[in-house]
């Protein structure tokens, strides 16, 4: 886990400024605090590293690692499943001077050409310098991961881990993408998208290769989902089948050289990673878990949930389990104390805003974990892969139900579902959803609750973005499929590029066996049945899962997420400090992106109680800081 950094000259012509690029390589210093490194390769290119070591500590593994006498590589990631393919490749004959997974994807690359990233099982972004021919071949791991941000100016390809490297060696490049930072502000639209909230700035898309030959550039997708067979094993086999490839998930994103833990919520994605790692070694490692203040007083909306207004404590369940699994339990509670100033870090870490507020307790957390443990397990990409976001895939699943003629199934499926959640909040989300097919949509939604009156027309007329990858628009069989699919190839990328920001913003390497590429692929050939069943998702992992974990987990259907109180910080009087001052004041206004009367009124309306606009405006803020730090202040840190 690192950060990557270089330059190709297209023309080899325009020369290298080596000072400010060593400087630019230094932003980054976050994402790798063990060493760094840099080296020109004549006028054709020049490569920067900085390293995180998690696996063979030994400094032969620093970077730019060159092999073969031909090849010169700049990584950022890891490959799980680097000791297999170490084998396959010495019987190749392939020969090695170090013990970790950096040399191995050169080898691999030697001995298989880009074909070798269909052999890797992990997360990756790098840049492989052919000295021969002075090619460059470039790839980003299938789900998305790892960033790769590149951008082609005055005869250069330019591409780092963080866009701050970029433009901190070529400020000219800080220029606001408005249609990026409108769909933003207005329905969330994030990093799935290539397109950054720097206008000449784009990200590699997941499952991508950027090849350089001469002056040429391609990008070329080597990966997609898989359709489902003709003939779909039995339930029973297919839960054999699952609990046998997620246990190997979880082995092998266990093998590091430096301490290893979990993030441990009340959910059962990560309870059932804590489950698996202690039925794997018998170890005490560290979980830690978010705790909001009692005084909070964080409670279940009723709007969506049926059940009323509980207390919301994660860590009651968390601690519970940590108890049940030999865990180290750690509980860390969220401090908004100081909040304009957390989420202009978070911006910071970012190069955007995010529209998620779990970023704030997850960053304060990941803080804490940072003084035991260097490598931590997450429970991400379970929900997007069966259905675990209920409420926006649960009309999808009656769909296909009603679509084979299943009524009674149907019946029952909307009974059982309504005893946990509210059906007029999930038909909400339906038609939130299909706004990305139907714009117009959005639009009247930002009209009737106030967002659209309160932006100027730069933002509040910029084009619409869907929130999936544009090739997740492919036709899938049935409603529940193609809802998944935009769900893994759009939203999870987005929470994805906030996870990889947070951690690295502690040099903490995030791994998650949900997103084992054996795992996704088999689970995604499965019919829809095994993922959603009468109301309730991730159906197929309950099953695998009784036995590992505790049917008390196992059995409890709220799906509470990552909640947070994000809304009440902008109910809070004005003391110059806070957020509503940021955004009302003279120097945020004159931007012209909002409407001064317009978000007036909407933050009123907020405070009154009449509806919560709490997250439009956390979005709006997260703007706000973005400009004040890179459009103002060139990328310097807060």
């Amino acid at each position: 886990m690192c950060g990557i950094f270089g330059i190709v000259d297209l023309k080899e012509g325009g020369g290298f400024a080596e000072d400010r690029f060593t400087q630019a390589l230094h932003t980054m210093e976050h994402r790798g605090p063990n060493a760094w490194g840099v080296k020109r390769y004549g006028s054709r290119a020049i490569l920067g590293h900085r390293r995180l070591a998690i696996i063979d500590l030994s400094r032969d593994n620093d970077q730019p690692f060159e092999y073969a006498d031909r090849y010169s590589l700049v990584f950022n990631g890891e490959i799980y499943n680097y000791l297999e393919l170490r084998e396959e490749l010495l019987a190749l004959g392939a020969q090695f001077r170090t013990e970790g997974d950096t040399e191995v994807v050169l080898a691999a690359f030697h001995y298989w050409g880009r074909d070798c990233v269909t052999r890797f099982n992990g997360m990756w972004a790098f840049a492989i310098l052919d000295r021969t021919d002075g090619s460059v071949f470039c790839s980003r791991d299938r789900f998305g991961v790892k960033p790769f941000n590149y951008a082609v100016h005055d005869g250069q390809l330019i591409f780092a881990s963080e866009i701050k490297a970029i433009v901190s060696y070529r400020p000219e490049l800080i220029e606001p993408d408005l249609t990026a930072i409108a769909n933003f502000v207005r329905t969330s639209v994030g990093a799935q998208h290539e397109r950054t909230w720097f206008e000449k700035v784009r990200r590699l898309p997941q499952g991508c290769n950027l090849v350089v030959r001469g002056a040429e550039i391609s990008v070329e997708r080597y990966w997609d989902y898989p359709d489902a067979p003709k003939q779909a094993p039995g339930f029973e086999v297919a839960k054999a089948e699952y609990a046998r490839l997620f246990e190997d998930a979880v082995r092998i994103r266990m093998r590091s050289d430096v301490p290893l833990g979990l993030t441990l919520s009340s959910g059962l994605d990560s309870s059932t990673i804590a489950c698996q790692m202690h039925a794997l070694h018998d170890r005490r490692y560290y979980a830690y878990t978010a705790r909001f203040r009692p005084e909070d007083d964080l409670r279940l909306d009723t709007n969506i949930y049926a059940g009323g207004a509980a207390v919301i404590d994660e860590s009651v369940s968390a601690v519970r389990l940590a108890g049940e699994a030999n865990l180290e339990s750690r509980v860390v509670d969220t401090d908004y104390g100081d909040f304009v100033s957390r989420v202009a870090e978070i911006v910071w870490h970012m190069d955007s805003g995010n529209s998620s507020p779990a970023v704030l307790p997850l960053m304060q957390l990941l803080e804490e974990a940072t003084d035991e443990l260097t490598v931590i397990l997450e429970g991400q990409g379970a929900d997007e892969l069966m259905g675990g976001y209920i409420m926006t895939v649960f009309w999808a699943s009656v769909g296909d139900q009603l679509r084979k003629g299943r009524l009674l199934s149907a019946w029952r499926a909307i009974r059982e579902f309504s005893r946990t959640f509210t059906l007029g909040f999930s038909l909400l989300m339906m038609v939130r959803l299909a706004a990305n097919r139907f714009p117009f949509l959005s639009r009247l939604n930002e009209r009737r609750s106030g967002v659209r009156a309160a932006l100027s027309p730069h933002l509040r007329d910029a084009p619409h973005m869907p929130d999936y990858a544009p090739y997740a628009d492919r036709p899938e069989r049935g409603f529940l499929r193609r809802a998944l699919r935009r769900q893994h190839a759009g939203g999870l990328v987005n929470l994805l590029h906030y996870g990889d920001a947070v951690s690295m913003a502690h040099s903490l390497e995030s791994r998650m066996p949900f997103l084992d590429y054996r795992l996704v692929e088999y689970v995604w050939k499965l019919p829809s049945e095994f993922k959603v069943r009468l109301g309730t998702g991730k159906y197929l992992l309950r099953e695998a899962a009784r036995g590992l974990v505790p049917d008390w987990i196992i059995d409890n259907r709220t799906k509470l997420g990552f909640t947070t109180p994000i809304g009440r910080q902008f109910e809070k009087a004005l003391d110059g400090n806070g957020p509503v001052d940021l955004l009302l004041s003279d120097r945020a206004l004159e931007r012209g992106l909002f409407d001064e009367a317009g978000l007036k009124a909407l933050i009123e309306d907020h405070r009154s109680g009449r509806r919560d606009h709490g997250p439009v405006l956390f979005r709006m803020l997260s703007v706000e800081l973005w400009y004040r730090i890179f459009v103002d202040g060139k990328g310097a840190k807060p």
